[in-house]
């Protein structure tokens, strides 16, 4: 008797979970009848949501214990309403909400031909997501820990448009990038302190680092050779190729493996021809340099492809990273002429939603991209949870890369991590050890949602890739609150701007036989620098004709000279200064200087690939970046 009833329990809950699913579908208008695209609708006490298509059109599955459906759109009052029925119609009303004040960290921004500034604070505040009605949703932006000014030349059209003309645009949302290649240090010790939770749960820990850096006998750098990290018994342990900079990053016990740190090569593959370093160093120690007798070659493509996470819980999101999307890959097509900009696009969702994976491959047509992301909508997932590692193999095993790409990138765009069993986390390993294998640089760009966990995950993946973590943030005040990431500061700026930078960054490399040419409405920063005419003086030593300086900004408290230099770089400190670092185009820290117990010392940076530098340098509580030019000889 017992049995049945416990069976009897097991069928009613069972019958009330698989029959209790109720479809509610509407349509949302303004006050003037006009369909509202990109309306968020949210199952009120759960994270089932979806967004209205082009006519304002939603339709969503919900439980019998959600009551209520919420609406929320920029620029409109959020509607919460009670389930009445199957068919709900909604009429949105503009917001007459006033936002607080909003105050940024030294910051100017231009816009539509004005500027506004505002006073310094440290953080701002508001009480509405949504613009007051008839203006912008867009937000001044804010500069994190930092007292520098920061100007944004950046056409923003505004936000959404009353009526006919209804429409999401591009240029809004805002978003901050962690390189934690420019931060190694800090890196190591956050994931081994306020993250390190996080290692075990995802098998994966990118600290024990061997970066190597593969020229040519004229110094330019060598693009995607392959770069092996092997034990002497042959064994890979890992595999990358080298970009743009020459660059390759490879990782010891990356997995949670046990191997020694002793008895390690590196063997390089390049045109048929291999090339072994023996005994290399950890970064901790310096950089693997070896030069290879090879040619010169620039490749002229590049492949770029999105990964968007398409479940509900982005909706409050989405239509604003299509907008987006559609904006940069125009953007880059135009800006990059020289080159072949092959893009795709993979929306995935969920186990059991309509669709797991859709993809659009490759193609030079920007048109077949742009039409594929206007096509996709968020719905479905229900649970926290995506299958992130579905929407990766596909874009990683299914697409058609290029072999001699110049760049290869995938910019992953999610809310939610990927499905936490041991099955799904083998597969992100693996998946991250293929798209290293093939020189693939994962871009994460999370989404609100994000939690510390999926933080760790993402910003290891991108190490264990060659690729960075970018962020969006609440600043633009569109979508749900944004988790700031566990770091020291960062700068915000548009996404789109972060979009462009980083793929300029990606495609930068001097033409084969090119000398890198001093400009100096080029070079921007707070540092002394010296006329091109000195150069042979300094290096020979005859410091005597040293007299020439030009201030290009206001005078800080380090002079670096001369600028260009084939080699050879004089530094001299005056005041009391703490860090100093030598990076290259997209942000890696190179060198760290001792400057404790020295004012004026030399450095030879020749040993890089001819190209644009960075010295950085923390001057009490600010950063500072000056730019150094190096032009070997040919």
């Amino acid at each position: 008797m017992k049995t049945f009833i416990l069976f009897f329990l097991a069928f009613i809950i069972s019958t009330h979970f698989t029959f209790g699913q109720t479809t509610i579908s509407g349509t949302v208008t303004d006050e003037k009848a006009n369909p509202l695209p990109g309306v968020s609708v949210l199952a009120k006490g759960t994270k089932i949501s979806t967004m209205t298509d082009h006519n304002g059109k939603y339709s969503i599955s919900v439980t019998a214990y959600v009551n209520s459906l919420v609406f929320s759109y920029i620029g409109m009052e959020t509607i919460e309403k009670e389930i009445t029925g199957n068919i709900m119609n909604i009429t949105m009303t503009a917001t007459e909400a006033e936002l607080d004040e909003v105050v940024v960290s030294s910051i100017s921004i231009k816009r539509d031909k004005r500027t506004l500034a505002y006073s310094t604070r440290s953080d701002y505040s508001r009480k509405s997501a949504y613009a007051p009605k008839g203006e912008s949703a867009y937000k001044p932006v804010s500069s994190e820990h930092s007292d520098g000014i920061t100007t944004f030349d950046t056409d923003v059209s505004g936000g959404v448009e009353d009526g006919e003309n209804s429409k999401v645009k591009s240029g809004l949302l805002t978003a901050g990038e962690l390189n934690d290649y420019g931060k190694w240090e800090l890196w190591k010790d956050i994931s081994s302190n306020e993250l390190k939770t996080y290692k075990s749960a995802w098998q994966m820990q990118p600290i024990e680092r061997y970066c190597v850096q593969l020229t040519n006998y004229s110094d330019r750098p060598v693009v995607n050779a392959d770069v092996y990290l092997q034990t002497v018994k042959g064994d890979t342990l890992w595999k990358a190729k080298t970009d743009n900079t020459g660059k390759a990053e490879l990782w010891l016990n990356i997995f949670d493996s046990v191997y020694s740190e002793n008895d390690l090569i590196i063997n390089i593959a390049k045109n048929n021809h291999n090339y072994k370093l023996n005994k290399p160093e950890k970064f901790h120690n310096g950089i693997n340099f070896m030069n290879i007798p090879v040619n010169c070659n620039v490749p002229e493509k590049a492949d770029i492809a999105f990964v968007v996470d398409a479940t509900g819980s982005m909706g409050d999101e989405i239509a604003y990273l299509k907008a987006e999307l559609e904006d940069v890959l125009n953007k880059i097509k135009k800006q990059h002429k020289d080159i072949q900009v092959n893009t795709s696009s993979v929306f995935y969702r969920d186990h059991g939603d309509s669709y797991l994976v859709k993809k659009s491959d490759f193609s030079t047509d920007i048109k077949t991209s742009i039409n594929f992301i206007n096509e996709q909508s968020a719905g479905g997932g229900g649970d926290f949870p995506e299958a992130v590692d579905a929407g990766l193999n596909t874009a990683i095993n299914e697409l058609s890369w290029s072999d001699d790409a110049l760049a290869k990138v995938i910019f992953l765009i999610l809310d939610a991590p990927p499905h936490a069993d041991r099955e799904s986390i083998k597969n992100m390993q693996k998946l991250t050890e293929k798209a290293a294998e093939k020189g693939i640089r994962i871009v994460p760009v999370t989404a609100s949602g994000i939690d510390k966990s999926t933080e760790y995950l993402m910003r290891s993946i991108a190490l264990a890739t060659n690729g960075t973590y970018v962020f969006l943030t609440d600043d633009s005040g569109i979508g749900n609150a944004h988790i700031k990431p566990t770091t020291d500061e960062y700068q915000v700026e548009f996404l789109n701007d972060v979009f462009i930078r980083l793929i300029k960054q990606y495609l930068t490399i001097p033409d084969c036989g090119e000398e890198i040419v001093y400009d100096n409405n080029e070079i921007q920063d707070t540092s002394y620098i010296v006329d091109n005419s000195v150069i042979k003086d300094s290096i020979s030593g005859d410091t005597s004709n040293l007299t020439d300086i030009q201030v290009i900004k206001e005078p800080g408290k380090v002079k670096y000279y001369p600028n260009p230099t084939v080699d050879v770089l004089n530094i001299e400190i005056s005041g009391e200064m703490e860090e100093m670092f030598l990076a290259d185009v997209s942000g890696k820290i190179l060198q760290r200087f001792d400057i404790k117990n020295q004012n004026n010392f030399r450095i030879n940076i020749g040993r890089y690939p001819a190209g644009i530098y960075f010295i950085q340098y923390q001057n009490g509580e600010r950063w500072q970046t000056g730019k150094v030019i190096l032009t070997n000889n040919i």
